[in-house]
């Protein structure tokens, strides 16, 4: 019986999938296409039908449909799932089927809601004046489904309970709250009452959670209480996880993707307005602090991030917070600065052009730090240098890249009018507390320098893997010699007939890949591999002569003769069996 992959796999036609994305033009038996994953102008991504995987030459990301969908998408394997099988017309079996009916219940009681909330704006007159004097059109409120939470303790519930759902269930949603005074007229009440109502959906556009505005003036409605915030926001939910949904991901990710950049900002109703202005990029955060999550959703589609917040000190804090955990995680980050105080939404109100040209003027983060010390210290040098201390070299250290912090430290000597030595020197504090050591640059686990030899291996494997039957009585004893450790597992999975294991597949399917778009047109395959072969062998050798003048050198040292002469004898060996592969390689061609 097969898994619900592999028939998910039978039913997705990679091409027809990915050509609903990007466009896609034939390239012999293959499909190619500009990078939807990078910037290119020359197209280097590739579909192959027949191994129903795509891959990149640019940018090197890879895989089947399951993985072009997390990728393009930006959701997990989980997600990708989901959506594929919903493609294909199949439905998923769960270990535990009610888990699987609840959530699709109590996703459905989210929608339920926000119908009820989207009713319940169109009646009330006064938040419908409030959004359009915020600059909301007609068109966004309905787009982005706002809505309005009435008046009262049991709004939402009564509809719910109509419409066949229990207080218990609008609980497990965060739309419920259970009372917890014994003279309580009623057992559950309202989460949200008397706010304007911003639905926040996951990545596959999923209302899982609210975001409520209070507005007006008045203070003695039914459901108002004192000392309420400006925002009320769901909480934790076994639908809606914080730490992980961003607001208008679902709407914004494509455009994310497309800009490569992701602009972040404080409030629903900053990103809600950039939208309606156009600049579509743009996400928020709902009534928590940026995360790790947040920041791996927007890294799976873009390495650039813009932070809009308010330009009082609560929200230059926030920028520097935001700035530290998004450095940390890797991201080329810059600052949007709204001229005049205002917030975005402010802004975007008044002149939306003056908001599309901040988003395309952001500053580098240390440079909006450091412009903005020497407006608060200006004509005090002392203050400013001190003020520098905390408020910019922790994050000139932070730099990944040698060359941006070589950069910003002379930015920084002539505003402080200082020379570069004492700056690096303090600079150097701040590696005692973890940050990056000038001068050094970190190491990336991602990129590994490939040598020749390596590349001729993996050639080799991918036509072995494409052309089994052509190429199987090819491979002799001394290709198998000359493989390095690193591959000769993946080689005698493939010779020997043995089971792939899982991690090996994936590469194996993308060498094959680019083995018959290097040599698909190729009128010998048999005589391109043996000039790999060969290549190969000469490779091997040169390695063995690599470390035998290595081992030379350390015998010369430690004066041991007999080793010495040993290791000289397989030098000269080497380099004649190096030798005869050349004259054999002239020879052929």
């Amino acid at each position: 019986m097969s898994s619900p992959i592999e028939d998910i796999k039978k039913r997705v036609d990679i091409v027809d999938l990915i050509g609903s994305y990007i466009r896609l033009s034939k390239a012999g038996a293959n499909f190619k296409a500009v990078c939807p994953f990078h910037n290119e102008k020359t197209p280097s991504f590739y579909v192959s039908p027949a191994r129903e995987i795509f891959h990149c030459f640019g940018c090197n990301a890879g895989g089947d449909v399951f993985r072009f969908v997390s990728m393009i998408e930006g959701v997990e394997f989980p997600e990708a799932l989901e959506m594929l099988a919903s493609r294909a017309g199949i439905t998923l079996r769960r270990e535990d089927p009610r888990a699987s009916n609840e959530r699709k219940r109590l996703l459905n009681l989210m929608d339920e809601a926000t119908k009820f909330y989207q009713a319940e704006l169109l009646k009330n007159k006064p938040a419908l004046e409030y959004l359009k004097g915020r600059g909301v059109k007609d068109e966004s409120i309905k787009e982005f489904r706002l809505g309005f939470a009435p008046d009262g303790w049991e709004g939402v519930l009564n509809y719910l309970g109509q419409s066949g759902y229990t207080s218990q269930e609008a609980e497990k949603v965060g739309l419920a709250i259970l009372s917890q005074r014994s003279d309580a007229r009623t057992k559950f009440y309202d989460r949200f009452r008397s706010r304007i109502m911003f639905p926040v959906s996951d990545p596959s556009g999923r209302v899982v959670g609210f975001s409520g505005r209070i507005f007006g003036k008045e203070t003695n409605l039914p459901g108002r209480q004192a000392g309420e915030g400006k925002y009320i926001n769901s909480p934790q939910t076994v639908l809606y996880d914080k730490s992980k949904i961003l607001y208008l991901w679902d709407r914004a990710k494509n455009d994310v993707r497309k800009e490569n950049a992701c602009v972040l900002v404080e409030g629903q109703m900053d990103a809600l307005m950039s939208h309606q202005a156009g600049v579509k990029n743009v996400v928020a955060t709902s009534g928590t602090a940026l995360s790790n999550g947040h920041l791996n959703l927007i890294k799976r589609l873009t390495g650039r991030l813009l932070l809009a917040f308010d330009t009082d000190e609560a929200g230059e804090m926030a920028a520097r917070r935001g700035y530290e955990l998004s450095l940390e995680s890797g991201f080329d980050v810059n600052i949007i600065e709204v001229r005049g105080g205002k917030d975005p939404a402010e802004t975007i109100k008044e002149n939306a052009d003056l908001w599309s040209s901040a988003v395309r003027e952001a500053k580098p983060v240390v440079a909006f730090f450091l412009e903005n010390i020497k407006k608060r210290f200006s004509g005090d040098l002392y203050s400013l240098r001190n003020e520098a201390k905390t408020a910019v070299f922790p994050y000139i250290a932070r730099l990944p890249d040698s060359i941006d912090r070589a950069h910003w430290i002379q930015e920084a000597s002539k505003v402080l009018e200082l020379r570069e030595e004492p700056l690096w020197e303090e600079l150097k504090k701040f590696s005692k507390k973890g940050e990056v050591i000038p001068g050094k640059e970190p190491k990336r686990a991602d990129v590994v320098s490939k040598t020749r030899r390596h590349l001729v291996e993996e050639r080799l494997l991918g036509m072995i893997y494409w052309q089994k039957d052509q190429l199987l009585k090819e491979v002799s004893l001394g290709i198998k010699d000359a493989f390095s450790e690193e591959n000769l597992k993946a080689l005698e999975a493939i010779t020997e007939g043995k089971e792939i294991p899982k991690e090996l597949e994936g590469l194996l399917a993308k060498f094959s890949l680019e083995a018959e778009l290097l040599y698909g047109e190729a009128p010998d395959i048999r005589a391109e591999f043996k000039s790999l072969v060969s290549e190969l062998e000469q490779e091997a050798v040169k390695s063995k002569l690599e470390f035998l003048s290595e081992q030379i050198r350390k015998m010369e040292i430690a004066g041991e003769k007999n080793r010495l002469g040993e290791y000289l004898k397989e030098f000269q060996d080497a380099s004649k069996k190096l030798n005869n592969l050349w004259q054999e390689a002239r020879l052929k061609k």
